[in-house]
């Protein structure tokens, strides 16, 4: 006998509960960080992309694109590997076609190429720069009338020029330079005692000289014991020295001696000897003005030199013949 089995109908499904507000919360948060993410990994893209335009290399290790030289990896060959032959060859060649510091080195460098020390030293002498007796003055050239006396006495530095190079020939002549060239030409002998000008300080820079020839009586000072260095000594006062420098015997008839001159009435009494005695030894050669003495006249450092250059060959052509 079979029983039935009575079946209820199935309950419906029931509905979903509404979420509440911590889910709701929750369900916002996981989309916002997914949303983050999303941004985050598209901002990147976007900006990797920029920087490629614009020509940035991304930040992240990139292998090098410019392949390595063959030549910083090729071994430079050393010198020993090339022989000698070689060596001098390519050194010549790289001297022929180098100038400055880098042919002074490889010259250096290469046995075989003369070094600057081994260079044989320079023959040309530098050129002075401050006159000297054994050069010309600037202003002598050589066809003024006294050249060759002022010439041969300043080799022989009797005379001497100014700093600037000039000897200035037409300069009146000083008593104390006139002192000066006796004292070089004739080293006179002390024959009298010396004599204590009053206008003569010590270091007056021809002292020395003054006081030599006044001792040998060559120059005598004045009667109120001066010597006035500085003074501009006559023509026929310089003629008269040089006469008694040289002990010259005056002619015996010095009138005839001095008539060559127009102007031989104007010489003092007292050197009327002694000036035709200097005449006769041919003290007053070369005189541009032959006809003229002027005996009143300064000398100029030209025409002392003239006259001293006359004494000192007449002194050597003396004493040559003793």
């Amino acid at each position: 006998m079979g029983y039935a089995i009575a079946m209820s109908p199935p309950s419906p499904p029931e509905p979903p509960s509404p979420l509440d507000l911590d889910e709701w919360i929750a369900i916002l948060v996981t989309l916002t960080t997914i949303g983050g993410i999303f941004y985050w990994a598209m901002g990147k893209e976007q900006k990797q992309q920029i920087l490629q335009d614009l020509g940035f290399s991304p930040p992240s290790p990139q292998p090098d694109s410019t392949p390595e030289s063959p030549e910083s990896t090729k071994p430079t060959p050393t010198t020993p590997e090339l022989s000698e032959s070689e060596i001098a060859s390519r050194r010549e060649a790289e001297v022929q076609g180098s100038r400055g510091a880098g042919k002074q080195e490889r010259m250096q460098a290469d046995p075989a190429l003369p070094t600057p020390e081994k260079a044989p030293p320079s023959t040309v002498s530098p050129t002075p720069t401050t006159p000297t007796p054994s050069v010309e003055f600037s202003d002598v050239p050589d066809d003024f009338w006294a050249h060759v006396a002022i010439a041969t006495l300043a080799k022989r530095n009797i005379v001497v020029g100014f700093p600037q190079g000039e000897f200035k020939p037409q300069r009146f002549a000083t008593r104390g330079e006139l002192a000066a060239m006796l004292q070089q030409v004739f080293e006179p002998k002390p024959k009298q005692r010396a004599i204590a000008f009053k206008d003569l300080p010590p270091n007056y820079w021809g002292a020395q000289a003054i006081k030599a020839v006044a001792k040998a009586g060559i120059i005598i000072g004045y009667p109120d014991h001066k010597f006035r260095p500085n003074q501009p000594i006559t023509r026929a006062e310089a003629l008269v020295v040089l006469a008694k420098a040289l002990n010259l015997k005056p002619p015996s008839e010095p009138s005839k001696t001095l008539q060559q001159y127009t102007d031989s009435n104007k010489i003092p009494d007292y050197a009327i000897a002694n000036v035709a005695a200097a005449v006769q030894a041919g003290l007053v050669a070369g005189y541009p003005q032959g006809d003229l003495l002027n005996p009143n006249k300064p000398a100029t450092r030209a025409e002392l030199a003239a006259m001293l250059h006359q004494a000192s060959v007449v002194s050597r052509n003396r004493a040559s013949q003793q």
